[in-house]
């Protein structure tokens, strides 16, 4: 009998979370950071994803943290480019756990135009906006070259990180530049 290995299971995330959980005082952790159905109605970023259960979930997130350490005004949603999944797959809920995160009823939502039209800044992490999202309104940023997050998460969340702390960082210069 032969056992096939893979370097990121589901059992291996589940016991990083549980040790992660149990050495709490060296992990930030703060479980009311969670996806709300209410920043959609105050955001200005959106980060698009392919799919919106990975990489746009965990940088609006993450964006939203650091936005919110500097005083920052701006929160960031996520979305996806298609239509693929109902819901954020457990394994990437338990990878986001590790950081703190939790998505609770979190559903994915395809951008739409409107979307588009009343954010300052669409982000779209390696995928392109839909044609039915397209029209006037925001900046649009493309960001690629990330390794896929749900099969390697810290990879991809490294990569991640420096673009969001930089995008929050430029925003802050330009809000410290405001009357």
């Amino acid at each position: 009998m032969r056992i096939r290995r893979r370097p990121f299971t589901l059992v291996t995330l589940a016991l990083m979370v549980m040790v992660a959980l149990g050495a709490g005082t060296h992990l930030d952790f703060d479980w009311t950071r969670t996806l709300d159905p209410e920043d959609a109605e105050h955001a200005s970023i959106v980060f698009v994803c392919q799919n919106g259960v990975a990489m746009s979930v965990w940088s609006a997130l993450t964006f939203n943290r650091l936005a919110a350490e500097r005083g920052l005004q701006v929160r960031a949603i996520s979305r996806s480019a298609a239509p693929t999944f109902t819901h954020v797959p457990l394994r990437m809920k338990l990878a986001l756990a590790l950081d703190g995160y939790r998505v609770g009823d979190y559903m994915p939502e395809v951008i739409s135009a409107g979307d588009v039209h009343s954010a300052s800044r669409v982000i779209l992490i390696s995928t392109e906006l839909p044609q039915s999202a397209s029209g006037a309104g925001a900046a649009i940023e493309q960001w690629d070259g990330f390794p896929p997050m749900r099969e390697q998460y810290f990879e991809s969340r490294a990569a991640l990180l420096t673009r969001v702390e930089e995008l929050v960082a430029r925003l802050t210069i330009s809000a410290d530049r405001s009357p």
